[in-house]
C-alpha cells in the first residue's frame, strides 16, 4: 500500500538560504535512478522521495524531476509536488541540485555525504561556505551518471 506520510514531521526546505539555484525551486532536480511504485518512492541523487502514486505515473527512469517538499531524515525527502522536464538529463551537462540532511562532511578532502550521495564542494568553496550544521543544499553536476556530485554552490538552512 505504499509509505503513509500523512503523518511524517518533515523539515521544510522553503526557508533554504545562501544558494542561487538559478531558476530551480524545491529541494531536489535530478535523474529519476529508480522507482518502486508499489512502495511509494522513487530514488534520486541518492535520495529515497516519497511521492503519491499519481506523481509516480507520471515519471519513467531517467527522466529529470524536479521536486517541491520536505526534509524528512537523512537521505529520505518526502514530496509535495513533481515536475518532469521535457528536456533530458545529460551527465556532467545538466545542473542538478539536492538538499538534505548532512550524513557526513569531511572538511580536509571537501566532502560531504547526504543519503547515498557523495559530494565534492571544493569548487564551492570560494562562492559560498563549508557545509556546516544539519540541513544544507548544494548546486552543481554529475560528471558520470549515477557518481560523485560536483557542487559550485552550497548553503545551509538560516
Amino acid at each position: 500500500t505504499g509509505i503513509d506520510a500523512n503523518g511524517v514531521a518533515g523539515i521544510d526546505a522553503n526557508g533554504v538560504a545562501g544558494i542561487d539555484g538559478n531558476g530551480v525551486t524545491g529541494i531536489l532536480a535530478g535523474p529519476v535512478d529508480s522507482i518502486d511504485r508499489v512502495n511509494g518512492v522513487f530514488q534520486s541523487m541518492g535520495q529515497i522521495v516519497m511521492a503519491s502514486p499519481t506523481m509516480l505515473a507520471g515519471m519513467h527512469e531517467g527522466d529529470f524531476v524536479s521536486v517541491a517538499g520536505s526534509v524528512v531524515s537523512q537521505g529520505w525527502l518526502y514530496a509535495d509536488d513533481v515536475s518532469v522536464s521535457a528536456d533530458p538529463y545529460v551527465p556532467g551537462a545538466t545542473e542538478v541540485f539536492v538538499t538534505g540532511l548532512l550524513s557526513n562532511v569531511d572538511s580536509d578532502n571537501g566532502i560531504a555525504q547526504i543519503g547515498a550521495l557523495t559530494i565534492d564542494y571544493t569548487a564551492s568553496l570560494g562562492n559560498s561556505s563549508a557545509p556546516s550544521g544539519a540541513i544544507w543544499s548544494f548546486k552543481g553536476i554529475r560528471p558520470v551518471d549515477r557518481g560523485v556530485m560536483v557542487s559550485d554552490r552550497s548553503g545551509g538552512i538560516e
